[in-house]
């Protein structure tokens, strides 16, 4: 039997969160921790976010490609006689919308697992299931990464909605070390979660 499709999104998503966490972890504990060890922790969040972007459009698109099994041994059928190669896929997602032009926010679960089913994937209860579980660490990423991509007063908030960070009004990288009641850091248990649910996305 030849290999899932999904094995390389799955390990590239693996290496990739990984590197970040890492790097993340390396400047954030600097005992000089400065501007410059904040970008690289601000941009590693930015950068994990836009990882886990990127891992959930391939899910999708392999998903209504079809033409492999996912991770559990399901046999994925093209969703769509019109799909005949990955380029044929979003042109006839973005078909289904009225007015929709672009494609849909990837990270988003309701987004994403709405993309799938427009699509008709074989595999949308498994695909749903996942991107939609609780344990999903999605949403927090998102609005640490919104903060430190924009710097509003609307988006500081949202961040420290998040209940990560000592002091509300100021949502700094180190303060996403400390442990959690898991016994990881914030950090660590966001990678940890992220690769958890991409995991269960393609069994």
């Amino acid at each position: 039997m030849s290999e899932s499709a999904f094995n390389g999104p799955l390990r590239r998503l693996r290496q990739e969160t990984m590197w970040l966490q890492r790097e993340f972890i390396l400047a954030a504990l600097d005992p000089d921790y400065g501007r410059r060890a904040q970008l690289t922790c601000e941009g590693a969040v930015l950068r994990l976010h836009d990882s886990w972007a990127r891992f959930c459009r391939e899910v999708i698109v392999i998903s209504a490609v079809g033409r492999t099994t996912t991770l559990g041994g399901l046999q994925l059928t093209p969703c769509n006689p019109a799909i005949k190669k990955r380029a044929s896929v979003i042109p006839i997602l973005l078909s289904t919308y009225k007015k929709k032009k672009y494609e849909p926010k990837w990270f988003d679960a309701t987004e994403c697992i709405d993309a799938g089913s427009r699509l008709s994937i074989v595999n949308l209860s498994t695909v749903s299931a996942a991107l939609g579980a609780t344990n999903s660490p999605a949403e927090e990423i998102k609005h640490v990464r919104n903060f430190y991509a924009h710097r509003k007063k609307g988006t500081c908030m949202n961040a420290a909605g998040t209940n990560l960070f000592l002091r509300p009004t100021r949502p700094i990288p180190p303060d996403l070390t400390r442990y959690t009641s898991g016994g990881n850091m914030v950090i660590e248990a966001w990678v940890t979660d992220l690769l958890t649910v991409a995991t269960a996305a393609v069994q």
